[in-house]
């Protein structure tokens, strides 16, 4: 797949089949990993989505990106510079906008999909623009409170539906960091909150991609 450099993020791109307004479906893939990894989930992903997967702003490695250091030695809170995780949200940000005007998209649906560190970043993204991104998907990740809006107003999580699974095992991140943003969503007023542990690591376990599938099929169908 070729990466596009048109833009202010390197990214690939599978577009729609159909001819009306396409909507973004935007994926951040994790810690040094790249912008095919997430991408593997087009095949199964519907036809009108116009699919962009990102590639991360820094090399740590031969084709490994990431989108901010971590700090793994750290039990507590890992993210090694929050100045630069901001940046990183800012950034992506940014990017939505202008591949909605580059390939003229919804500007009122994107959908956010991230794995991990990319998961993190989704979460604090769709509080960011909640004028325009309406579903999150975040695996394996968790909200970092810090990334939170210093006001936070109740009608910004009103419009938003939000996928999280993560393993029980999970020896990244854990669960229990997932647990609590949860507890906190859960007292928001979100239209959806799907949530779902599963038997498995820090990865995406067979069962969990078919609910994750699912669960996108069935939120397509209703715009």
């Amino acid at each position: 797949m070729h990466l596009k450099n048109k833009l202010s993020i390197k990214h690939i791109i599978k577009k729609p089949v159909s001819g009306n307004i396409p909507t973004l479906f935007l994926m951040i893939h994790g810690y040094g990993s790249n912008e095919n990894d997430l991408f593997s989930l087009k095949k199964d992903i519907p036809e009108n989505f116009f699919i962009i997967s990102i590639q991360g702003i820094y090399s740590i490695g031969s084709n490994k990106y990431s989108w901010y250091n971590i700090d793994f030695s750290k039990k507590n809170q890992f993210i090694n510079n929050i100045s630069q995780a901001k940046n990183a949200i800012d950034k992506i940000s940014f990017f939505i906008d202008e591949a909605i005007e580059e390939y003229q998209l919804n500007k009122n649906q994107v959908w956010v999909c991230g794995f991990s560190q990319g998961a993190i970043l989704s979460y604090a993204i769709a509080l960011k623009k909640t004028d325009k991104v309406k579903k999150v998907i975040a695996l394996s990740g968790y909200l970092e409170k810090c990334f939170l809006p210093k006001e936070i107003n109740i009608t910004s999580f009103s419009n938003l539906e939000i996928f999280i699974s993560h393993g029980k095992y999970d020896p990244i991140i854990p669960i229990d960091w997932t647990k609590k943003g949860f507890d906190f969503l859960k007292k928001k007023k979100i239209i959806s909150l799907y949530y779902k542990e599963y038997d498995s690591g820090h990865t995406l376990c067979r069962s969990n991609y078919q609910d994750l599938i699912n669960w996108i099929k069935e939120k397509q169908k209703k715009f």
